[in-house]
């Protein structure tokens, strides 16, 4: 059972959308120190105060003035407080592939929710970036980016969403820099309110799909102040409306690498073939490997039957099979031979950095299906590092739960 709840959301004025709220996820720290600069209605001011500085982050120092940006947003009416508590339809086209459009519900899911396990997860969080988004929220007094769950398939849900985005109130509509239009459908009246919430009631259980630490920190905040009935920011999409890319694996050895040695060791749990083309792979247990000079593609020979829904997973393959047993890279999160390369990366990119030298070995990946999500999260078992790249990616700042 999925309890949702409405909320009044702090959003930027008519006309400042793009201006306030903030592309984090495609914006490496160059660019959001651009934007700093030459922007002062940024919510980067807010969700990154440090950049302003162009210091390491320093929470005890720089989040205070977070707070005082936020401040200073609402004072330019750059940003104001919803007079309705409402939830709120979102849904973001992708003008670059093939206006590929994601639609999902903003609101609030109980803290109480997220500890009961009815929030399901698949990864694992570091405690220190747990306490500094905790202590951020603290500082600031908001959450500044939903976090993205989704659910089991559900046609009621889907045709509620559609529906309702047809003819909700429309609060924002704009264009952004990477070319995605982002519209927002305000849901307020409570009788309309009532009966999304019973038809999300019957979808079971949420799960994460991005945004585990902000879950975690969201979650913690309420329990550290003692807060009872807290509610936290979510974005819900439905499964079909998610898309979900892998990260390919690239590997620089620290010392002498023989590919002609590695290619042997591969043999004993793979077949090996050489292509004269790129590799995508376009099926489970199927890779693709680039060495200086040659593409070659990886079957997995041993099988998958009896593994539980970790193991059986494409990287876990690679995990298992060649990185801690060929490569001896035990802890793929901390090793610095291993990097991780968004699956929407071309190969001719991949290619090029091998034959610089940048890599020894380039291995793409096939993606992982939401019911592997699923799976795991429902055997209470967590993914390894990277398993997904999963979208949409919400802009931070443009609809922000005051707490």
């Amino acid at each position: 059972m999925a309890n949702i709840f409405p909320f009044k959301a702090l959003l930027p004025a008519q006309g400042k959308e793009g201006l306030v709220s903030a592309n984090t996820h495609v914006d490496d720290l160059k660019r959001q120190m651009e934007i700093v600069r030459d922007n002062p209605l940024t919510y980067l001011n807010v969700v990154k105060p440090y950049l302003k500085f162009n210091e390491e982050k320093d929470p005890i120092k720089h989040f205070p003035y977070g707070l005082s940006a936020l401040h200073e947003l609402m004072a330019m009416k750059a940003m104001a407080l919803d007079s309705d508590s409402s939830l709120y339809i979102y849904i973001q086209t992708d003008k670059i592939n093939g206006s590929h459009e994601y639609i999902g519900l903003i609101c609030t899911v109980p803290v109480e929710d997220y500890y009961d396990g009815k929030i399901k997860i698949h990864e694992k969080t570091l405690t220190e970036k747990e306490e500094q988004l905790i202590m951020h929220i603290e500082a600031t007094g908001v959450i500044g980016e939903p976090v993205l769950m989704t659910h089991k398939p559900s046609s009621n849900v889907s045709d509620i969403l559609k529906s309702n985005s047809i003819n909700g109130e429309e609060i924002i509509h704009f264009h952004d820099e990477v070319d995605r239009i982002h519209r927002v459908i305000k849901i307020k009246d409570d009788s309309l309110i009532e009966s999304i919430q019973n038809a999300y009631s019957g979808i079971g259980d949420l799960y994460i799909a991005d945004g585990h630490h902000r879950s975690a920190a969201s979650a913690g905040y309420f329990k550290k102040k003692g807060i009872q009935n807290g509610h936290y920011l979510t974005y819900i999409v439905p499964p079909e409306y998610l898309n979900i890319d892998s990260f390919h694996r690239a590997f620089k050895s620290n010392t002498q690498f023989s590919a002609d040695t590695f290619l042997e060791l591969l043999k004993n749990d793979f077949e090996v073939k050489s292509s004269s083309e790129s590799i995508l792979p376009k099926n489970e247990l199927e890779f693709g490997l680039r060495l200086k000079g040659q593409w070659y593609q990886l079957n997995y020979k041993l099988g998958v039957d009896g593994l539980n829904a970790v193991d059986s997973l494409d990287v876990s393959i690679l995990e298992d099979h060649v990185f801690k047993s060929k490569l001896h890279i035990h802890d793929s999160k901390t090793d610095n031979q291993l990097s991780f390369l968004k699956g929407s990366i071309p190969c001719e990119m991949l290619e090029a950095e091998v034959e610089a030298g940048i890599y020894d070995a380039v291995f793409t990946v096939h993606p992982c299906h939401i019911q592997h999500v699923f799976d795991v999260a429902d055997q209470g078992l967590i993914m390894p590092p990277k398993s997904t790249y999963i979208e949409p990616k919400l802009r931070t700042g443009l609809t922000v739960q005051m707490v």
